[in-house]
């Protein structure tokens, strides 16, 4: 008699739940994938940067070293899923205002273990020809990735599909129901899915449904504003991180510029879009006209010691936490240390993992 196949639900299909159902679809297991939006990466994935580095975090951290992890098992999944070579591109170029605050940047990643160079205004003007201002120096890291996420989690999700997973679109999540301390099911706007395990991967939905079991798990929003422009034709070749600028173009031509954001920013997105494309102008020599498309803004799930909650959760037995920031860098690699915790009990080796003595979700 065969054995009765794991039932498990992923509420999400953001990176986090795209990745843990591509992860786990199997003909052993019985996923179902439940997300509000009529697509994958409908929330804060959607308006994602898309940047693949380590850059952001802070050399000798715990969530700098688990950066770096996730960033080198990046090619592993693009192996496994060539298809992402069509929507993703490698390199970046970073520089500071002057000479020796990008010498330090360099020295700081190299320390790291990072594998980047100095390069000087003939390498920078071969790499980027339509760069109307070049640095001195700056440094080129071959190993950063710019990748297009809606792409990204829609591959994921079209993959866990063809292994078996069943994904509802356009389905809400009104509760995660209990018995004697166990998840037994999913109440949704259709009715209530029975389940041994629910996998919370809707990003600052993961905390309300959450805080509806009586557990905190001390989620901070961090906003942040994505600008995308169309354009006619190529200009930008690789990630480039400059004083003024942020900025990649896509394999599409879009371009994308990322920018912090904060609540008492009294310009409106729109208007900070239109702003940036006289920069643009400035910094590059635009062979086609640019047009703002969009201006979102993104809350990103972040928490106080800037790691990921990925995790039984003690409190209900069966609720496992997949969320954390950045996920577009974290998740495919977690979520394929997550697969074994769930379904074979090999505790992921990650800093933070919900079982950890510190921090933990509380009770409220």
């Amino acid at each position: 008699m065969p054995l009765q196949k794991r039932r498990i639900v992923i509420i999400g299909a953001g990176i986090f739940g795209t990745a843990m159902a591509y992860h786990m679809a199997s003909p052993q297991t019985n996923i179902v994938l439940i997300e509000s939006g009529s697509a994958p990466a409908c929330g804060v994935t959607g308006r994602a940067f898309g940047w693949i580095n380590t850059v952001h975090g802070r050399p000798g951290s715990e969530s700098h070293a688990l950066w770096q992890k996730a960033v080198r098992d990046y090619p592993a999944l693009i192996q496994d899923l060539p298809e992402i070579r069509s929507f993703s591109r490698g390199g970046s170029l970073l520089w500071h205002a002057s000479t020796q605050e990008t010498e330090h940047l360099l020295t700081t990643r190299r320390d790291a273990g990072e594998t980047v160079e100095l390069v000087d205004r003939a390498a920078i003007s071969r790499l980027e020809p339509h760069l109307r201002h070049i640095p001195e120096t700056a440094v080129f890291s071959a190993d950063d990735i710019a990748i297009d996420p809606i792409r990204l989690a829609t591959t994921l999700l079209s993959t866990a599909r063809r292994r078996g997973a069943t994904v509802r679109f356009d389905e809400t999540v009104s509760s995660i129901e209990t018995a004697n301390g166990h998840v037994t099911g999913v109440q949704t706007s259709t009715g209530l899915i029975e389940t041994d395990c629910v996998v919370l991967a809707a990003g600052r939905g993961t905390d309300v449904l959450a805080k509806q079991l009586g557990i905190d798990l001390g989620m901070i929003l961090s906003p942040a504003l994505l600008l995308r422009y169309a354009c006619q034709q190529p200009f930008i070749r690789h990630i480039l991180d400059g004083p003024r600028v942020e900025v990649r173009q896509s394999l599409d031509n879009t371009v994308f510029i990322a920018e912090s954001w904060h609540a008492d920013m009294e310009e409106p997105p729109s208007l900070i879009g239109a702003r940036f494309l006289s920069v643009l102008v400035d910094e590059f020599d635009i062979p086609s006209p640019l047009s703002l498309i969009r201006a979102e803004i993104g809350h990103r799930p972040t928490f106080h010691d800037n790691l990921p909650r990925i995790g039984f959760v003690p409190e209900v037995e069966g609720l496992y936490l997949a969320t954390g920031h950045p996920g577009l860098i974290l998740a495919p690699y977690l979520a394929r240390l997550a697969t074994r915790d769930i379904l074979h009990g090999d505790m992921p080796d990650v800093p933070n993992v919900t079982t950890n003595n510190d921090p933990l979700p509380h009770k409220i």
